[in-house]
């Protein structure tokens, strides 16, 4: 964003909306926007892509009050039938952080929002670490120990073809470099949001009640990896905080996450079957899938 430009507020459809038959034979084309925990890849789309976002919660009077680390997914024009990018799907839904952070955590110094993907790590056998509901205790009860199964968490910049994985092995300055480049876009985030909130009047449908404003937090896509089969999944986080080494905080138990004033969102992708094979397909996302009807 420039000085020059101006700050454009979009509304997600299905959103906010009053519930009369207009809008609702609308939102009835679209998965309703809530918290949802999963990103389901149907197997025809050869490229799904995200970045991060900071996602603000505010209330009455256009107050900020609480942070969420987001996503943003889309699927590339190179990847859709019909030639044009289609964001979230076509679906026109957020998935929101499980754990928010206050605002004030926000404007510190360092904070910012880093994207991760993980895998569960495998023994040589092929098993997952940390045993399966076989394992349960004697009594029926699940594991007593509570931890998190180990995960092979790999860094999601737009970057990497210029710095390389961002990894265990990588250089201190290369990770420095990426935490610096992550801050650098939730500061101008807050700007853009400063900038939109100053100017909202009486008039604006932010002065009322409570909403949550997404902004990008990078410019730039980064493809999503790929799915190995159709069991395979992966997990997707978004990290929003002013730790130094937001890897290491996904390997804490969550109550330890919560003392660190971290927002954490946290998202299982899999794979489906292809969306143009589906009887049921809305009319919605016929484009997205099919050139012509």
């Amino acid at each position: 964003r420039t000085e020059e430009q101006a700050i454009t507020l979009s509304r997600l459809i299905g959103t906010g909306l009053d519930q009369t038959p207009e809008t609702l034979a609308q939102t009835h084309n679209f998965v309703d926007p809530s918290s949802n925990a999963e990103l389901w890849w149907p197997s025809d789309l050869s490229t799904l892509q995200i970045r991060p976002t900071l996602d603000v919660m505010i209330k009455s009077g256009a107050v900020p009050a609480y942070v969420l680390a987001g996503l943003e997914v889309r699927v590339p024009a190179d990847a859709s039938s019909d030639g044009k990018e289609w964001k979230n799907f076509g679906m026109n839904c957020q998935p929101l952080a499980s754990q928010w952070t206050s605002f004030g955590i926000a404007v510190e110094n360092g904070f910012r929002i880093e994207a991760f993907y993980g895998r569960a790590l495998r023994t040589t056998d092929g098993d997952a670490y940390g045993g399966t509901d076989a394992d349960d205790d004697a009594d029926g009860g699940p594991d007593a120990s509570n931890e998190k199964d180990p995960m092979d968490w790999k860094t999601l910049t737009s970057r990497k073809g210029e710095d390389g994985d961002i990894d265990e092995e990588s250089s201190i300055s290369a990770k420095e470099a990426m935490v610096k480049r992550s801050a650098r876009g939730a500061k101008t985030a807050l700007e853009i949001l400063g900038g939109l909130l100053a100017g909202t009047d009486d008039q604006s449908p932010l002065s009322k009640g409570m909403h949550i404003i997404s902004i990008p937090v990078e410019e730039e896509w980064t493809s999503l990896p790929k799915l190995n089969g159709d069991d395979d999944t992966y997990q997707l986080v978004s990290v929003g905080t002013v730790e130094s080494d937001a890897r290491e905080l996904l390997a804490w138990d969550d109550d330890l996450i919560a003392l660190s004033a971290t927002s954490v969102l946290n998202v299982e992708v899999s794979s489906i079957a292809p969306g143009s094979e589906s009887e049921y397909i809305p009319a919605a996302y016929v484009p997205l899938y099919k050139s012509e009807l």
